[in-house]
């Protein structure tokens, strides 16, 4: 096997697209290294530079269509509920009176959170929990909404 400038440079691209791919962790270069790998070894046969590129283009071009889409299927976990969002579904018990305006407090399982609503809900009235962000649910009431004029604020205790 002659070691010649075509031979080197696919070698460089080979070793290039590996340390991209081993830094991204994104499978994107991939199936450019497969390619290069491939001119690499053609560059062993022929001095072409039409025929190496092609051979790049050709084997990349081919691998990432055939194996794209079982990469993607393996790799695409999903949405991974955390144990907030397990929450989702559930039914809160108002504490704090929640208006569109101003956000009131919410227990579920013995644990306050901070609630809002596009409904106004009286303290002591059920609700449902539709979605968690960071430490805030989003609910909805069970029972016919309260006009936000009839909302009254929680006594302190």
């Amino acid at each position: 096997m002659t070691f010649s400038f075509a031979s080197a440079l696919w070698l460089v691209l080979l070793i290039a697209f590996v340390i991209i791919e081993a830094v991204t962790a994104q499978l994107v270069s991939v199936w450019f290294a497969v390619g290069a790998a491939a001119a690499f070894f053609a560059s062993a046969l022929t001095s072409s530079w039409l025929v190496m590129l092609s051979i790049f283009v050709i084997v990349s071009a081919v691998s990432l269509i055939f194996t794209r889409p079982l990469v993607r299927k393996h790799m695409d976990s999903g949405f991974v509920p955390t144990n907030a969002d397990m929450n989702v579904g559930r039914i809160a018990s108002v504490i704090v009176p929640i208006t569109p305006a101003a956000a009131g407090r919410v227990r579920l399982d013995g644990v306050d959170w901070a609630a809002r609503s596009n409904a106004a809900i009286a303290e002591g009235a059920m609700c449902t929990v539709l979605s968690v962000d960071g430490a805030t649910l989003t609910v909805q009431p069970i029972e016919p909404a309260v006009p936000a004029d009839q909302v009254l604020p929680s006594e302190t205790v």
